[in-house]
């Protein structure tokens, strides 16, 4: 008889705590790593585009829709990138919000372990910029616009309440309305559920 309570009371605490592991709402912070690199448009006979390291901070909701979700984020974003102009060299670095809107899909669902795969849009708003050289009468400081459209491609795992995504970010808008066109990003976060 204390074998069969035992045995019972085990299976309804491992129920509940897969019922709240499979939640139909998860929020949670994450932050990482961004590394950027940017198009450019230099009327110059040797141009190089360096990837420089930037980072995000930020939150998440994510909306569990059985293996479907949908996940708007709102992240802060340091970016930097580099271009060498014919031996001068050019720093750019933003500070964006940027808001996501992903919808992903869970390869593999299991209670402590889920494989995903994401993919949506990102609408990013200028908080500030600045430009650097190393020859500043050469080219004049660009304007960067005040709001740009990216869209990212990504794959995320989470094992219990952690999540690790990996993704790559490609600019569908100009950041400058000169020579500076489209950012490429890879970026990698580390997030926390809190529920």
């Amino acid at each position: 008889m204390k074998k069969l309570i035992l045995a019972i009371a085990i299976c309804l605490s491992a129920n509940a705590l897969f019922a709240q592991l499979s939640s139909p709402v998860n929020f949670g912070f994450h932050g990482g790593f961004v590394s950027t690199k940017v198009n450019s448009d230099f009327n110059a006979a040797s141009v190089k585009e360096n990837a420089d390291n930037g980072m995000m901070l930020g939150a998440f909701l994510r909306i569990n829709l059985n293996k479907w979700y949908i996940q708007p984020e709102l992240n802060y974003v340091s970016r930097k990138s580099n271009v060498e102009v014919a031996g001068d060299s050019y720093d750019f670095k933003t500070k964006s919000l940027d808001i996501p809107m992903l919808l992903g899909y869970k390869l593999v669902k299991l209670p402590l372990f889920k494989l995903r795969a994401f993919a949506g849009p990102v609408a990013s708003f200028k908080i500030d910029d600045s430009f650097t050289s190393t020859f500043k009468d050469k080219y004049s400081n660009p304007s960067f616009e005040d709001a740009v459209w990216n869209v990212k491609v990504g794959a995320g795992v989470d094992v219990w309440k952690l999540t690790l995504d990996v993704d790559y970010e490609a600019g569908l808008s100009n950041i400058s309305s000169e020579y500076l066109k489209k950012n490429k990003m890879f970026n990698v976060t580390l997030g926390f559920k809190i529920f």
